[in-house]
């Protein structure tokens, strides 16, 4: 009988630290998502001035496409409130990509602890039809 809660025991602790390191595994930067365009998220090489509060991060957007699209870029962090969001670039940034250009945002601050970036990218076809696509980045540190 002791034998087998002993044995019973230690099989429920490897099942608990085993499982524990499942939980713990994040994202790790940098993270690309691939449509008609590349998005990447990067640990920025330019320090936070307030690391405490804000960690730094980089952004590459790659146009694939093979046309030149003027595009809006906006990014948003959600805040605690989940029915708002916060807007992390104070003016939607526009530019004129040209096929297989890129586009860096080299010092992007977010606060830390924050779990999600959305990065919404519009853009006018050939036809000047309205287009957006929004990408999510989630558990990132």
């Amino acid at each position: 009988m002791n034998r087998r809660f002993v044995l019973t025991l230690l099989i429920l602790c490897l099942m608990i630290t085993g499982g524990s390191s499942i939980y713990a595994v994040r994202s790790v930067l940098p993270v690309k998502e691939i449509t008609k365009w590349a998005v990447e998220l990067h640990k920025s090489k330019l320090p936070s001035p307030q690391p405490e509060k804000y960690k730094s991060y980089e952004l590459l957007v790659t146009n694939l496409s093979e046309e030149s699209l003027d595009v809006t870029f906006e990014l948003y962090r959600p805040v605690q409130d989940s029915k708002q969001e916060q807007i992390i670039l104070t003016d939607p940034f526009s530019y004129d990509m040209r096929p297989n250009e890129t586009v860096s945002f080299s010092q992007l601050f977010i606060k830390s602890g924050a779990k999600e970036l959305e990065v919404v990218l519009s853009w006018n076809d050939q036809n000047r039809r309205k287009h957006k696509q929004s990408i999510r980045f989630t558990d990132f540190e």
